[in-house]
């Protein structure tokens, strides 16, 4: 509502400012900004009343605490410990419930925080994965495995599960899945996201898919639920450095 009534005002201010026709063209002779402190703007009282509610069961919901986690986990490339603890998370989600899953791939750029030693909450589960990004399984042919690891390589990493590689001047060396030498002939299943399934974020061999499996699981969830069962455990959640993708001088 706010938002809305500083462009009414702005709008104004633009059309007092003086605006004419001519020649069919609509010309500018002056624009005068007025400032509009947001805060001295008049509270809808009814409105107000409206979403404290909502917003105090929010505030319940989001600040549930649902485990702990014994470090700082930053995500980085070529790999990091927050990166490989959701690429392991998808791995073993898709793994439990459809046959055949070799690898995980999901893009540091929808990882957006740190997770922070301590307690864990829900919302910061959803302050790190904001974004509905949903599971799918998806089969490739060898080449396209390939392909996919020379692309990783070319921005310098991301967050997978199951694939080992080198990387030397942009392109991926000794690419290996369960660490076995990719096979062309053979198909490879992959549990990713479905933003990625189109090949975003650079990433276009994910695009080239023979078959998919829809999981019906949001990542964000999948996450919580892994926090929840190591809570359930007794265990804290943890993860390491693999050194699975590498950088070859």
């Amino acid at each position: 509502m706010r938002k809305a009534g500083l462009a009414v005002i702005l709008l104004a201010a633009f059309i007092a400012g003086g605006c004419c026709r001519g020649g069919g063209k609509v010309t500018v002779r002056d624009i005068r900004l007025t400032p509009v402190v947001a805060d001295s703007a008049h509270r809808d009282a009814e409105m107000t009343a409206l979403i404290v509610p909502y917003k105090t069961r929010l505030d319940e919901k989001m600040g549930r605490v649902i485990g702990r986690c014994a470090e700082d986990m930053e995500v980085a490339q070529p790999e990091s410990l927050l990166g490989n603890l959701i690429a392991k998370m998808l791995y073993e989600e898709a793994a439990g419930r459809t046959e055949g899953v070799d690898m995980a791939i999901t893009n540091v750029g929808g990882i957006r925080r740190t997770l922070y030693a301590g307690d864990i909450t829900v919302g910061d589960i959803f302050e790190i994965l904001p974004f509905d990004n949903a599971l799918v399984v998806l089969d490739y042919k060898g080449s396209d495995i390939l392909a996919l690891a020379d692309a990783i390589a070319a921005k310098g990493g991301e967050a997978t599960y199951g694939i080992s590689f080198g990387m030397r001047d942009g392109r991926a060396v000794d690419v290996r899945v369960g660490g076995m030498a990719v096979d062309t002939a053979r198909t490879y299943r992959v549990v990713t996201n479905d933003y990625l399934s189109f090949g975003n974020d650079y990433l276009e061999p994910l695009a080239r898919y023979t078959a998919s499996e829809p999981l019906g699981l949001f990542l964000r969830d999948v996450a919580i639920e892994y926090v929840c069962r190591r809570t359930a455990e007794g265990k804290s959640v943890e993860s390491e450095l693999t050194h699975d993708v590498y950088e070859v001088h």
